[in-house]
């Protein structure tokens, strides 16, 4: 198997439905400035089998490069394991004839793909590579969602959602990205926690990649809560911000705010609401992990794995 790196236009033709909105071209022409260079790959053994967008900076492999994962993507369907093995053994020698430093390979969490990201987990370590992290991360089966929905979660998950549901608090879908926004900046200042995006960085991500936005407001009408989430593929939703403000934390709008995102979606046509890892370089945040448990979301590992040359 050979590396054939491509153009944007080629990719474009070549890749109708691309692993997540993550590896759009577009998303990732938006954000190339974070990097050197963009590299669209092509995975050739006499027939396409995968696609994958590099970004390299200071000498090192990027996948992704601004954003949460990137996947070793099919062209051809039922790839088998040794096409993934053929495929990493191409990358190794790609990039030694290159002369990159290491490959840092962010991988999906095991939900999106069962099959095929344990295939690619194995030809990643056989080949070579090294478990850099092994993040939590955390996802609600739409399925799972009832009128019993109080009933299912854990006790103390439940107390606080009747008391925020007691608080007169108020759930809407908006457009109101500026409201939104500012709410989650308030957030990530108060907890300390780093915000990656800038509200134009969110603005100018709209047109790229479909994404609801919601908004929890207390009796007097402010916002307290919002959520930010993107539709990643056609049954994946991902969580990519949301949090209250500091001085609402006695009216339990997270419990509301959950409660209410799961409510909206469950009777549509999506499975998974993929809310993130909630681990820092495998460290857990003990707190964020079982705030996520308590409201009855599963669990699934989401690894880092990296090779240096």
């Amino acid at each position: 198997m050979e590396i054939i790196e491509i153009s944007r236009k080629e990719y474009d033709n070549l890749v109708k439905q691309p692993f997540s909105a993550f590896d759009t071209s577009s998303f990732c022409e938006l954000n190339k400035d974070k990097v050197d260079n963009l590299k669209y790959l092509l995975f050739n053994d006499g027939k396409n089998r995968f696609y994958l967008i590099a970004g390299i900076k200071n000498g090192i492999v990027k996948f992704p490069f601004s954003a949460s994962f990137a996947m070793l993507a099919n062209v051809s369907l039922h790839n088998k394991i040794t096409c993934y093995h053929e495929a990493i053994k191409a990358l190794n020698i790609w990039a030694t004839e290159n002369k990159y430093k290491k490959i840092v390979f962010s991988l999906p969490p095991h939900f999106y793909n069962p099959t095929a990201i344990t295939m690619l987990y194995n030809a990643l370590f056989v080949n070579g590579f090294k478990i850099e992290d092994i993040e939590v991360n955390y996802e609600y089966y739409l399925k799972n969602f009832s009128d019993n929905y109080e009933m299912d979660i854990d006790p103390k998950a439940r107390q606080k959602l009747r008391a925020s549901l007691k608080n007169n608090l108020t759930f809407e879908k908006t457009d109101d990205v500026a409201t939104v926004y500012e709410v989650i900046r308030q957030n990530r200042e108060y907890r300390g926690f780093p915000l990656w995006m800038s509200l134009n960085d969110v603005k100018a991500t709209q047109p790229l990649i479909n994404m609801d936005l919601f908004l929890a407001r207390n009796y007097e009408g402010k916002a307290i809560a919002s959520a930010l989430v993107y539709h990643l593929t056609d049954k994946i939703l991902r969580v990519i911000y949301w949090g209250n403000t500091a001085e609402s934390e006695e009216l339990r709008p997270m419990n509301f705010l959950s409660y209410q995102v799961f409510k909206y979606y469950s009777d549509k046509e999506y499975e998974i609401i993929d809310i993130g890892h909630s681990t820092d370089d495998s460290i857990p945040n003990f707190g964020l992990c079982d705030f996520k448990q308590a409201i009855g979301c599963d669990c699934s590992p989401k690894f880092v794995m990296i090779k240096e040359f």
